[in-house]
């Protein structure tokens, strides 16, 4: 079997960069007026929410700002806010149907840039589109090669709805048609989680969830080919498990008001449980003893700090084989499946050298753990 490379990462920066202690007091706000809307009889008390989202919210230590594609932040709650327009006919914000459409349109002047007609000179054959924070048909991936003329050449799939890990099924997907049919594939991530919150949940499991997740935009390109001028990725095993008794512990399931996330404190045990035996046989897919894949750089998705916690202490890592990840943990949080990418770009812009293998694992509803094995070329 040929080889299989990925290269050529690029990410689109969303519009909006705040730091995390403005962006947590907006939030903590909007939760407070929200909740003014409510029979005083069923209301959460103001100051309560505020220390809520103190004691459970994601501390800027841990991420120091994010982006979000909605600019909210700068409109207070009028009408002018594209979502969170608290009042007493949207004490939610806009219902769903607005948020999808605000997707659409974003991820369209996402793909645009990725695809500017004046600077891309070859088009895909086959385009992923991956999200799991807005779908709406025609879509923008089908926008943008009907846009493009491409609709000829360029044929289009969806993967959808798995959430942080999907860029690693995404790649399998891919690597299949690389091989099936000798395509050159390009893998597109349009997460916009910002556009997800819910101000009349008062939770502390709310708290975290609305503190942790971020936007994000990335592309790459997976195909036979490899890159003379810059570094790429030969895939050498890609492997998923669902963990027993766990379907609990995550999900993500469409609202009036988005998509609402459940989480709950045992993922990271859950997953320290199964982490090892997983990994040696991810590692012998990959023709690596656990011993020679020890010494990798690993790129870890970010679901928050006590995921990285868990890989690290299981593993046994030093806090250099996980540096990227938590850098991107730390200027972007958590952007679903968009992330990953952003820790490949970064290590491929380091200068580890060629040959250095690289161990990627990602985590979503199921309890899902997938992982994957690259090489440094």
């Amino acid at each position: 079997m040929d080889p299989i490379y990925l290269n050529s990462v690029y990410t689109v920066k969303p519009k909006n960069l705040y730091r995390q202690a403005e962006l947590s007091q907006w939030i903590a706000q909007i939760h407070q007026r929200a909740e003014s809307f409510k029979p005083k009889d069923q209301q959460t008390d103001s100051d309560l929410i505020e220390k809520f989202f103190l004691r459970y919210g994601v501390k800027d230590a841990q991420i120091s700002e994010r982006y979000f594609e909605c600019s909210d932040v700068f409109t207070g709650f009028s009408d002018h806010s594209d979502i969170y327009k608290i009042t007493t006919s949207t004490p939610n914000g806009v219902d769903i149907t607005e948020r999808s459409r605000f997707f659409l349109n974003r991820s369209y002047e996402v793909l645009q840039k990725f695809y500017d007609v004046s600077t891309v000179q070859i088009r895909p054959d086959h385009l992923i589109h991956v999200t799991c924070t807005g779908y709406v048909s025609p879509s923008a991936a089908q926008k943008i090669v009907a846009h493009q003329n491409w609709h000829h050449s360029t044929d289009i799939t969806h993967a959808y709805h798995m959430g942080c890990y999907a860029s690693l099924p995404a790649i399998r997907l891919a690597r299949g048609l690389v091989n099936t049919e000798n395509l050159s594939v390009d893998v597109v991530h349009n997460e916009m989680c910002g556009l997800h919150m819910n101000p009349q949940l008062q939770t502390p499991e709310q708290m975290v969830v609305q503190t942790l997740f971020a936007d994000g935009h990335a592309k790459y390109t997976v195909s036979k080919t490899k890159s003379k001028d810059l570094k790429n990725l030969k895939i050498l095993a890609i492997s998923e498990k669902v963990l027993p008794d766990s379907e609990m512990d995550m999900s993500w399931i469409p609202g009036p008001y988005g998509m609402q996330m459940s989480l709950s404190r045992n993922v990271p045990p859950k997953i320290k449980g199964e982490l090892m035996s997983f990994s040696t046989d991810l590692f012998s897919k990959a023709e690596l003893t656990n011993e020679q894949a020890m010494k990798s750089v690993f790129a870890i998705h970010p679901g928050g700090p006590k995921i990285i916690d868990a890989v690290q202490e299981t593993l046994g890592l030093s806090a250099n084989q996980i540096a990227e990840s938590r850098r991107v943990l730390l200027q972007r949080g958590n952007m679903s499946s968009a992330t990953l990418p952003h820790v490949w770009q970064e290590i491929l812009l380091a200068n580890y050298p060629l040959g250095t293998k690289m161990v990627s694992y990602a985590f979503g509803p199921g309890l899902t753990l997938f992982g994957a094995v690259f090489e440094i070329c």
